[in-house]
């Protein structure tokens, strides 16, 4: 979970009873490593789970079941999702409203973290903290289009809080420098100093040039976003094997 999913924090993961099958999985592999095939097939087999909302009900009686899955990842043959496949829309994902205990926000969450994002800054990596994600507003999280500014250009709070609009920071980027500027604002500030800023932005599944953000376009931004996202989970969920 932390070395190839780079799900480096256990506040993030979807559900914690994920753990489950992925160390039954482990156990019967005798410690070895996944071979490439079972690594895809691992990483279908957490995105499957963690987008379908398969751990919100019977937890005990569902991952029993997903123990026949892992027999199956074991022997490098695929698991059948017959009549349980994720249909993902860009529609849910545009407007999803954020909430940190919410399992489909922690499984957007999770494919953030998956990229490393960098701090806008400095390109440096962004430390993820327990302490730091356990509300939405802790210091982790970061409103790429800040509330306050959204709200002064009209738009409604649960617009504002968009999962699409989220981003990893620390704390002092989020606190002392960006407030509540206009991205293009606080990010030509960035640009100036940041010999990677292409770079950093793509860790965080942002292409500021064909996002509409240098057009401060919140609305183009989130579609652009919400398509990026849907194709990055589309790979996971359907690997060529």
């Amino acid at each position: 979970l932390r070395s190839h999913l780079r799900v480096t924090v256990s506040r993030i993961l979807p559900y914690n009873i994920l753990i489950v099958p992925f160390s039954y999985f482990f156990i019967r592999n005798k410690g070895k490593k996944p071979t490439k095939i079972q690594n895809l097939l691992l990483t279908q087999y957490f995105w499957w789970a963690s987008l379908s909302g398969r751990f919100s009900s019977a937890q005990e009686s569902k991952v029993a079941l997903d123990l026949t899955k892992m027999d199956n990842i074991l022997r490098e043959k695929q698991p059948s999702y017959r009549g349980e496949e994720v249909n993902l829309e860009i529609d849910k994902l545009k407007w999803y409203w954020f909430s940190t205990g919410d399992a489909f926000c922690k499984s957007i969450l999770c494919l953030l973290s998956y990229f490393e994002p960098k701090a806008f800054d400095t390109n440096s990596v962004v430390t993820l903290d327990n302490s730091w994600l356990k509300i939405a507003n802790s210091k982790n999280y970061h409103h790429f289009f800040p509330k306050s500014y959204l709200e002064k250009q009209g738009y409604e709070s649960w617009q504002a809080n968009s999962l699409m609009n989220i981003t990893f920071v620390d704390d002092y980027l989020n606190k002392n420098i960006v407030r509540a500027k206009a991205p293009s604002k606080y990010l030509a500030e960035f640009k100036k100093n940041n010999l990677d800023f292409d770079k950093t932005m793509s860790s965080h599944l942002i292409n500021p040039d064909s996002y509409g953000v240098w057009e401060n376009d919140y609305d183009k931004f989130i579609n652009k976003r919400a398509q990026k996202m849907l194709k990055e989970f589309h790979k996971r969920l359907n690997p060529a094997i």
